[in-house]
């Protein structure tokens, strides 16, 4: 679509100001389970949500046809939806910033594959994964590779744009023993597919899902809980909305009005990292088109800033943060780049090896239903391993771990260095001095 057809047209109707947040998005998926294929397909996605000040009313309306002859049928639209616009929030169609920061393309080898390639590849790793055990009775795997294109065009002047790339792969097995049957998953990001880590897969695919066969729970109690880093930042990701601005302003945050007050321990750093390398996440411009940059939230348990929006920084008198993002409805939302909790210098084995009895936590369900934001507890159900003497014993299940996240993060002991990143939450397995176990 031709942006100054568009903006000449919207002038023309008393639309003052009019921008395109455009995403393209195309890619690949296939699957086999039990060496079958599963799915084979490409995909294609084109969305634009374009925004206009019509009456100093702030409209939009989403479009997935790229085409000049929708300009007419666009504009009425906009001049249509601002008469019910009731919203007072503050609006910006941003002029954009003098610098952005140049984001390193990380190497692939996604152009080396084809279709048929990927799914030999899933067959590949379906060969490796029942080698290792005659207790795997099913096995699936799955890849998807995609570029993501992202560019927003406004008549205030702003012309930017970004591209990334991703492959994903993700694997499931089910082991079965005397009758009784237990499932697990295994996913990561990928950069070379000729460089997927086979060892990596062995060890956290079947063996941890082996040992896991004959679990049982524990006495109830309060324990040393360590939480393996994907369920460390599966929990964070329950809380990380203490950290928007928006919920700051709505009274909804655990961390309202505590700007450089002590929230935390002194072991506690977290920092909004657009910028990631482990992260496929990395951004220079949130989706107002406000510059991205490193943002430090805590610092050694100190609260130092809270995550803005355009909006919610003129509702706080404060700075945009580079953190405004579009929800599916086309809203502006405020939301993470990758929040990263800070590790220490210790292994994931070296820590364990501190605690003379404890839990280690390697599955946590119902995170909705358990868990509430606004007051901090978390009630989860979980299963994982027995920690004695240092090492990982027998496998637990049936246990439910409870708490509150404030008061977790002001009793970790260690972060290891395992970091990686989960979703949009980057750290390692936090080691935390107690909390209450409910099991038999």
């Amino acid at each position: 679509m031709d942006f100054k057809k568009l903006e000449s047209a919207c002038k023309a109707s008393g639309i003052t100001e009019v921008e395109i947040h455009q995403i393209k998005e195309s890619g690949t998926s296939v699957s086999t389970f039990n060496k079958e294929v599963d799915a084979n397909e490409a995909f294609f996605k084109n969305e634009m949500f374009i925004r206009g000040v019509y009456n100093n009313h702030i409209t939009s309306i989403y479009v997935e046809r790229d085409t000049d002859d929708e300009i007419d049928a666009i504009v009425k639209a906009l001049v249509a939806n601002a008469s019910v616009t009731e919203s007072k929030d503050p609006y910006y169609i941003y002029e954009g910033d003098s610098e952005y920061p140049e984001i390193a393309s990380r190497e692939n080898d996604y152009d080396k594959y084809n279709q048929g390639d990927f799914i030999s590849i899933c067959n590949k790793i379906e060969d490796f994964l029942r080698e290792k055990s005659e207790l795997i009775t099913n096995t699936s795997a799955a890849i998807e590779v995609g570029k993501k294109e992202v560019s927003i065009v406004n008549s205030n002047n702003l012309n930017v744009s970004r591209k990334n790339e991703y492959g994903y792969l993700s694997l499931s097995i089910v082991v079965a023993k005397d009758g009784k049957s237990l499932n697990n998953y295994y996913g990561k990001y990928i950069d070379k597919f000729s460089d997927i880590d086979y060892n990596d897969i062995e060890e956290k695919l079947v063996n941890r899902t082996i040992a896991s066969l004959g679990a049982s729970s524990i006495e109830s109690g309060s324990y040393p809980v360590v939480f393996e880093a994907p369920m460390a930042a599966s929990l964070i990701s329950c809380f990380m909305s203490m950290f928007y601005a928006d919920n700051v302003t709505k009274k909804l945050s655990l961390l309202c009005d505590k700007v450089d007050t002590k929230v935390f321990g002194d072991n506690i750093t977290f920092i909004d990292d657009p910028f990631c390398k482990e992260s496929f996440n990395q951004l220079s411009f949130d989706d107002e088109g406000v510059s991205t940059s490193q943002t430090k939230l805590v610092d050694c348990g100190v609260l130092k800033s809270y995550l803005n929006s355009l909006s919610t920084a003129k509702m706080l008198n404060s700075k945009p943060t580079g953190n405004g993002f579009k929800n599916n409805a086309g809203k502006v939302c405020v939301g993470p780049t990758n929040l990263c909790l800070t590790s220490g210098e210790k292994s994931f084995n070296e820590m364990i090896a501190t605690i003379e009895e404890g839990v280690l936590i390697t599955k946590l369900m119902g995170q909705h239903a358990g868990v509430n934001p606004v007051s901090g507890s978390f009630n989860l159900q979980s299963s994982g391993f027995l920690i004695k003497n240092g090492k990982i014993d027998r496998p637990l299940t049936l246990i439910i771990v409870s708490g509150n996240i404030m008061d977790l993060l002001n009793n970790v002991v260690e972060i290891s260095s395992d970091f990686d990143v989960y979703g949009r939450v980057g750290t390692g397995s936090i080691f935390v001095k107690n909390l209450a176990i409910s099991g038999k």
